[in-house]
């Protein structure tokens, strides 16, 4: 079940219905996706066609699995009370309408209205568990400016002089950082096989225990790249190229795919759980010369927003905070995008890793986890 916020507002509403767990909310999206799809292929005003349909539902032919389908089918008897006496099958059928027709006279022309405006302001489409390699593509590109695309090539170009200058050089974009750091010794085989290597990422009790890689100036590559290079669907666990691990950003943003299987990012759709953080909370990410560790302040649910929206806030964006208030604007949209946890106690001088997926609640739709360093 999902955490609510203080105010004991649910974070899971339709309209005016409000739900206890993502489940449920689920539920009622399937509901009104049904309803709106009644709504666009049959006149339930006809007489025939409203009985039709209430034996259809009242008999299961078509079931509903939350209280706006419920309201639906009390709107649909208030019709067929109202109209269709002299159609419906039986006096036991009249009855039933009549009755529901009593209490929810005008509860279910509202909630038509209500389920119709909502849906529009979701957008929801069928919901669907079937997470593709272009989906993942859509987070990399919203990410990936305009700016890299141009400076890409020359970024690359840094990268290979400096990999000539320093075993240890470390690229994050276009700005290239050599450091004299040793790299830990576990991983210096690792990094002799792939240069792009900046790390090791793992959840204890689950199954995120990968090899982090970071292409400089590219956040596609590993979409569909395996470590040593291979073309792979499930791709890698990969690093924002903004991001860098020898002086690192105020959020470190780190990518990888939700795999059915559960493999790479497929397990943080765990998060959503009720209790699953509370014994899931430290991430480990170590990086070619440190060990660190962070705790999970806020598991988060948002979507892809275009570039033509300009007054869309995109989390994946976040990198360095240049002001306070440029901070303040991240909490404050992580707070509100948190279904369990909150991002309350985050101060400017804390150092964040956010680690970002896909996830099918939505069109579109984004899992991110946000972490703050404790080690």
């Amino acid at each position: 079940m999902a955490q609510e916020k203080d105010t004991g507002k649910s974070k899971y509403t339709i309209g005016e219905y409000s739900f206890a767990s993502f489940h449920e909310y689920r539920d009622g999206l399937e509901d009104v996706r049904k309803i709106e799809i009644i709504n666009e292929k049959l006149n339930i005003q006809d007489p025939e066609v409203a009985v039709r349909l209430y034996n259809d539902i009242r008999e299961g032919r078509i079931a509903f699995k939350s209280p706006i389908g419920d309201e639906f089918y009390a709107h649909l008897a208030d019709i067929v009370a109202d109209k269709s006496v002299d159609l419906l099958e039986d006096k036991a059928t009249v009855e039933e309408a009549e009755d529901k027709m009593k209490y929810q006279k005008y509860i279910g022309l509202a909630f038509m209205i209500v389920a119709v405006v909502s849906f529009a302001i979701f957008g929801v489409a069928e919901l669907r568990d079937i997470i593709t390699t272009r989906q993942a593509a859509k987070m990399a590109e919203q990410v990936q400016q305009e700016q890299a695309h141009k400076a890409a090539d020359a970024a690359r170009e840094k990268a290979d002089k400096n990999s000539e200058t320093s075993a240890n050089g470390q690229s994050a974009g276009d700005n290239t950082v050599v450091t004299s750091m040793e790299i830990l010794p576990e991983y210096v085989d690792l990094h002799n096989q792939n240069s792009d290597m900046v790390g090791w990422l793992k959840i204890e009790g689950t199954n995120i225990d990968y090899v982090v890689v970071q292409k400089s100036g590219d956040n596609e590559y590993y979409l569909n790249h395996a470590f040593d290079g291979s073309s792979n669907s499930n791709g890698s666990i990969f690093m924002d190229y903004r991001s860098n691990i020898v002086t690192p950003t105020t959020n470190t943003i780190i990518y990888g795919h939700n795999m059915k299987s559960g493999m790479m990012f497929g397990g943080l759709k765990n998060y959503l759980s009720d209790g699953y953080l509370d014994s899931h909370k430290y991430i480990n990410f170590n990086t070619l010369y440190e060990n660190r560790q962070y705790e999970i302040v806020a598991v988060c649910l948002s979507q892809v927003q275009y570039q033509d929206d300009a007054s869309a806030y995109r989390y994946y964006d976040f990198i360095s905070a240049g002001t306070d208030e440029e901070f303040e604007m991240f909490r404050q949209n992580v707070d509100s995008l948190a279904v369990v946890g909150n991002a309350d106690g985050l101060t400017r001088d804390d150092k964040l890793l956010t680690l970002s997926t896909c996830n099918s609640y939505t069109e579109d739709g984004r899992l991110f986890v946000v972490a703050k360093q404790v080690q």
